[in-house]
C-alpha cells in the first residue's frame, strides 16, 4: 500500500475512534485553559484533527444508512471549519464581604478598679503613711503574675467607658490599673512588669510637681504615654482639696491643658485629690472636658455608676496575695 494512501488510513480510523471515544483531543479542544498551555505546532495539530472531525460528524448526521464515509482524500479536501475554543467560565463571584463593624451590646458586668500610690521597697516605720501607700516591686510582680494566671485582662479608664458604650469588645475579666500622684518608681518598677505581660494602665499626674525628685519628668510622661500601655491621667496642678477652694476650676483645666500640651492630644481621665469631691466640684470637671473620673469609694464599679464619680479598691502595702485575690472575687 503506497504510504500517502496507509497514512490517510490511519488518520481516518483515528477519527472513526474520536467519533466513538471523545479522545483526549477533543477534551483539549474544550479547555481554554489546556488549549492555551500547548505550543504554537501542537495548536496547529488540535485545530486539524478538530476540523476533520467536525466534518465527518456533519456529514455522518447528514449521510443515509447504507451510505459510506467519506474518503480521507474527501476530508483533506473538505472546507476549514473554524472552531472557536472559549476560555473557562468564571466561578461563581464571591459574595462582598460587609465591612460595617457589628452592632456589640454595652458591657454590663462589674468591674474593679484597682488604686496604687508607690511600687517601691517599704520606707521605715517613721512614715507609717508611706508604708501604706507603698507596695513593693515583688509583691506587685506577684499581684500582676496572678492577674493573668486567673485570666483578667487590665484595661485603662478610657477603655473601660469604650466598654460601657459597646464600642469595642470585652475582653476576658477586665479589671483597671490605676496610679495616683505620678512618682517615678511607677516608671522604674511598675511600668516594665505591665510592659512585660502586656497589661495596660492609667497614671495620675501632678503636672505641678513633674520633675521633683520623686516625680515622673515630661520625657517619662511621653515615653509611657506612646508606649500604648498608660493612659496619662489628670490629677490637679497641686492636689489640693477640690471642695475647699473657691474656684478649683483653674486647677482642674491648668491641668489639663499642660498634659494635652506635652502629650498632643486630649486628657479624659481625672482624679479628684484624696477622691474628695462634691457636685460642684464634679460640674468644673464636666465642664472642663473630662469623661470619667475617679473616687476612693469602696466597691467595684457598675454600669450604673456615674462615670465622673467611679469607685476604687485600694491596694495598700500590707495587703497578702490572698486578701489581694479577696478583692476581685465578688
Amino acid at each position: 500500500m503506497p504510504p500517502r494512501v496507509l497514512l490517510h488510513t490511519i488518520v481516518f480510523l483515528f477519527l472513526i475512534g474520536a467519533l466513538l471515544a471523545r479522545p483526549v483531543v477533543t477534551l483539549l479542544a474544550r479547555s481554554g485553559a489546556a488549549y492555551g498551555a500547548l505550543s504554537r505546532r501542537n495548536r496547529a495539530s488540535v485545530t486539524i484533527v478538530s476540523r476533520r472531525a467536525i466534518v465527518i460528524r456533519q456529514r455522518r448526521r447528514a449521510t443515509p444508512v447504507g451510505t459510506l464515509l467519506p474518503t480521507p482524500k474527501a476530508v483533506d479536501q473538505a472546507p476549514t471549519v473554524t472552531t472557536t475554543i472559549l476560555p473557562p467560565l468564571p466561578s461563581e463571584p464571591t459574595p462582598p464581604t460587609s465591612t460595617s463593624t457589628p452592632s456589640r451590646s454595652a458591657f454590663r458586668d462589674p468591674v474593679p478598679i484597682l488604686t496604687y500610690h508607690y511600687i517601691r521597697p517599704h520606707p521605715g516605720s517613721d512614715d507609717p503613711l508611706g508604708q501604706r501607700l507603698s507596695v513593693d516591686p515583688a509583691t506587685f510582680q506577684a499581684q500582676m503574675d496572678w492577674l493573668a494566671q486567673h485570666g483578667f485582662t487590665p484595661i485603662t479608664l478610657s477603655e473601660l467607658a469604650a466598654l460601657r458604650a459597646g464600642l469595642i469588645p470585652a475582653p476576658p475579666h477586665p479589671i483597671v490599673l490605676t496610679f495616683d500622684d505620678g512618682y517615678r518608681d511607677f516608671y522604674q518598677n511598675a511600668f516594665p512588669i505591665l510592659r512585660a505581660h502586656g497589661f495596660h494602665a492609667t497614671v495620675f499626674v501632678i503636672t505641678g510637681f513633674v520633675g521633683q525628685e520623686r516625680y515622673l519628668t515630661w520625657d517619662m510622661i511621653r515615653e509611657l504615654d506612646r508606649s500604648g500601655l498608660v493612659e496619662i491621667g489628670a490629677h490637679t496642678v497641686h492636689h489640693l482639696d477640690l471642695t475647699t477652694l473657691a474656684h478649683p476650676e483653674s486647677e482642674i483645666r491648668d491641668c489639663k491643658d499642660a498634659l494635652e500640651r506635652a502629650l498632643g492630644h486630649p486628657v479624659t481621665a481625672f482624679a479628684y485629690p484624696a477622691g474628695k469631691f462634691d457636685a460642684r466640684v464634679e460640674t468644673a470637671v464636666r465642664e472642663a472636658g473630662f469623661r470619667q473620673a475617679v473616687t476612693t469609694q469602696p466597691r467595684w464599679a457598675t454600669s450604673g455608676d456615674d462615670p465622673l464619680a467611679l469607685p476604687r479598691l485600694r491596694v495598700t502595702g500590707d495587703l497578702t496575695l490572698a486578701q489581694f485575690a479577696a478583692l476581685l472575687t465578688e
